[in-house]
Order: structure tokens, then sequence, then C-alpha cells
């Protein structure tokens, strides 16, 4: 059965850009979403507080990328139902497995198509491929 988006989705921003961090956050608020952020995965993965958001948007940045991925893919073991974002500067991204069962099983179709219009300009989210996100299991 599909569920509903709480009036007010919680979303965890995990970004260490302070360039584009506060910008970030004040977009997601200016939509009427609680952002509660953190600087790095280090920080959110020691707090495991991951399964207290409605969507976890982790941007990726090429120095960490791997370690970045490694923990989305421990949240995502941890919190399978949680729905992550993973944004780039190529766009807005899925973890491979993810998109389908985020949309179409919790209902969270209009949340995470927002998303990704307010950061994308498009509401095409693409999943990551696994070779992208493990260069090992190529």
């Amino acid at each position: 059965m599909e569920t509903k988006t709480p009036d007010h989705p919680r979303i965890l921003l995990v970004d260490f850009d302070d360039a584009r961090r506060e910008t970030r956050v004040r977009l997601l608020e200016s939509r009427g979403y609680e952002v509660t952020l953190r600087n790095d995965y280090i920080a959110s993965e020691a707090l495991d507080h991951e399964g207290a958001f409605d969507l976890m948007i982790l941007a990726l940045h090429r120095e960490d990328l791997k370690r970045n991925v490694d923990y989305t893919n421990r949240v995502q073991r941890a919190k399978p139902d949680l729905p992550i974002l993973l944004l780039t500067d190529a766009g807005v991204y899925a973890p491979k497995g993810t998109l389908s069962k985020s949309i179409e099983t919790d209902g969270y179709a209009a949340l995470l198509t927002s998303i990704a219009e307010m950061f994308d300009a498009s509401s095409h989210i693409r999943e990551l491929e696994a070779s992208v996100r493990d260069p090992e299991a190529a």
C-alpha cells in the first residue's frame, strides 16, 4: 500500500561544500522542508540517525567519492525504506535499485521529483550505475 509523505518532510542534507551548502539549505527550507545539515558523512554516520528522516540527500564530491558511496551503501542496507538522492554537478541520482522502490512503494514520487527540479532544473532522476558506485565491482 502506498504511503504519503508528511506535510513537512524532514530532510537530512549531508554536504561538506561550504560554497553551496547554505544555498541548498535555503532552497529546501523555502519550499517548506525541515532540513538537518551534516557537514560530512562521518558526522552523520556517527549519530546513526538517518532513519529519523523522510529523505537523505548526499552531495557527492570527487575528493571523497568512494567513501561517500560506501556510506550510502551502509545506510541503504540498514534503512532500506529511506529514499536517498545523490547530488552531483552532472545531475541528481539515486543509488542503483532504490529509485523505483522509493517512488512506487513509498509514495515519495512528488517529493523526489520536486527536489530534482529544484537542484537540477529537471524532474529526471537517474540511477547511479554500480560500476560508478563501486569501482571494484566492475
